[in-house]
């Protein structure tokens, strides 16, 4: 490692350390298949090494000193810092290193700062100050991406004393891209990142003043992620900038449902966002969406414990929302409602929607297909459809909830592709062939192929490669199947081969 105490001549010779000589070519004679052993690592140019030397984690960078006299300052010149304490016997030990390290670094500017730290109050001591300490050197050298993730050695400590992040972070000039997790902030902060692209806040409890200073001070946002996210009650991103909008799990900051009372509420209005992923578990959480009028990509593979009214207003102003959607994805839990709203209802009124890219995460059984039915026939301009199983607790609780006979259900089959789907043209499905519970998927695969005239494609895939019981029951399909009439000449059926989305 380098001296601090270093001569001027030593810090000039640093200075011009990347500035290297022309290497003299080197010839490799091969006539007699001599080996020749050559020191190719030698030969590379130093801002080459140094680039190298960034992609590592800091730690490996520094050991590098060892290897030459050449080599002793290389790593200062590093953009990249990558702290993980995983690799040290004690965590002191690890804040001595990167105490040490971080004021040797003579780069003007990092490229990325990547930090994993443990958290907790053992024996009195807060690291509040050092990791603030750390972040403020990184906001002083200009760092443009910023990854950090705050993991506790307790829950209390995570609940009751989280680590908050300092201001002078918070309202960075420099930064364009941050992910950070299990981190707090404080009432009173300000968030100010004026160059900010891209935002990543994962088990961040965030206040509607947090969020509207987002919208408003981060002018170049492009893509806002929100995963385990909780707190505010609107999420009106307005910026014609942003165009991706991610939101991946609700989650109450003392991680108990029954620690809160009632469900939480949020509305969602995002005018100019393209691309939209709500995913995973929003169990207690009341959602209204407003306009998504710009909509290309909606992912919605979220799944909720509520049904009834609730549930059916949801899916109803999820549709009217999505409706301008080119590709759309759908989980079994809205699937599940609109197949209870089918059987409830006689006139449902849901709006036609213009995709033509869908996938269905959902098992074709008897009790599911009233839901698929309806919303393959929201669907006239579909050309492309993928179908894959994704059991959960929405899909588990689906049979006892709907009674339809096997007849109503024949009736409802033959009757999608008599009245629609005309412009479909490639299927996917994985299916669960060793699975035990019953699926109507060889029923609905033949139907298809009997009045889809304008397919092309049918891939058909395993859930689980390897198994016996898969293949027994894949190749029973693959000859029923190839025996089926086909209203398309031109269709080609696949099966067993990897699956890709389309």
């Amino acid at each position: 490692m380098a001296d601090q105490g270093q001569s001027a001549d030593d810090a000039g010779s640093i200075g011009l350390i990347l500035e290297n000589p022309p290497q003299k070519k080197v010839k490799i004679e091969t006539e007699y298949a001599e080996t020749v052993s050559i020191d190719w690592i030698s030969k590379l140019p130093d801002a080459l090494i140094v680039q190298i030397l960034s992609l590592l984690p800091i730690t490996d960078a520094c050991r590098t000193t060892i290897l030459s006299k050449r080599w002793e300052n290389l790593w200062t010149f590093i953009n990249n810092v990558i702290y993980d304490d995983n690799n040290w016997s004690t965590l002191n030990n690890f804040i001595s290193f990167a105490d040490n390290v971080l004021p040797l670094l003579s780069c003007s500017t990092i490229k990325n700062f990547n930090l994993t730290f443990p958290f907790d109050y053992d024996d009195g001591v807060t690291y509040s100050s050092i990791i603030d300490k750390w972040l403020k050197f990184a906001t002083n050298k200009k760092v443009e991406d910023l990854y950090l993730n705050i993991w506790y050695t307790d829950e209390a400590t995570k609940h009751d004393k989280p680590y908050m992040l300092p201001q002078v972070f918070c309202s960075s000039s420099s930064i364009l891209y941050i992910e950070c997790w299990n981190c707090r902030i404080s009432e009173d902060c300000v968030l100010n990142w004026t160059s900010l692209k891209s935002l990543i806040l994962g088990k961040l409890f965030l206040q509607d003043e947090h969020v509207e200073q987002i919208m408003s001070n981060c002018s170049q946002l492009e893509s806002l992620a929100l995963c385990g996210f909780c707190g505010f009650s609107r999420l009106h991103v307005t910026s014609p900038k942003c165009r991706q909008l991610q939101l991946i799990d609700h989650e109450h900051p003392e991680g108990e449902w029954g620690s809160r009372e009632g469900a939480c509420f949020f509305e969602i209005v995002a005018p100019y966002v393209q691309n939209l992923r709500i995913s995973g578990d929003l169990y207690h959480m009341k959602i209204r969406f407003g306009d998504l009028s710009s909509l290309v990509h909606a992912d919605l593979t979220f799944c909720r414990d509520e049904d009834g009214v609730i549930g059916e207003t949801i899916v109803k102003e999820l549709l009217v929302s999505v409706r301008c959607a080119n590709e759309l994805s759908v989980s079994s839990w809205c699937i599940k409602v609109i197949s209870e709203l089918m059987l409830k209802k006689e006139d449902v009124s849901l709006p036609s929607l213009e995709c033509k890219w869908l996938a269905i995460s959902s098992r074709i059984t008897k009790y599911s297909f009233p839901g698929i039915d309806h919303l393959l026939r929201l669907t006239p301009y579909l050309e492309n459809l993928m179908i894959f199983p994704a059991m959960t607790y929405c899909e588990c609780s689906m049979d006892g909830n709907i009674d339809l006979s096997e007849d109503s259900y024949l009736s409802l089959q033959q009757n999608i592709f008599k009245s629609s789907l005309q412009n479909l043209k490639n299927v996917k499905v994985v299916s669960p062939f060793c699975s035990n519970i019953t699926t109507k998927l060889p029923h609905f695969l033949k139907f298809l192929l009997e009045h889809a005239i304008n397919l092309e494609t049918l891939a058909i895939v395993p859930e689980h490669k390897g198994c016996s019981s898969c293949s027994t029951n894949m190749s029973k399909l693959t000859d029923d199947l190839l025996a089926s009439p086909r209203a398309s000449g031109s269709a080609v059926l696949s099966f067993g081969s990897s699956f890709n989305y389309i």
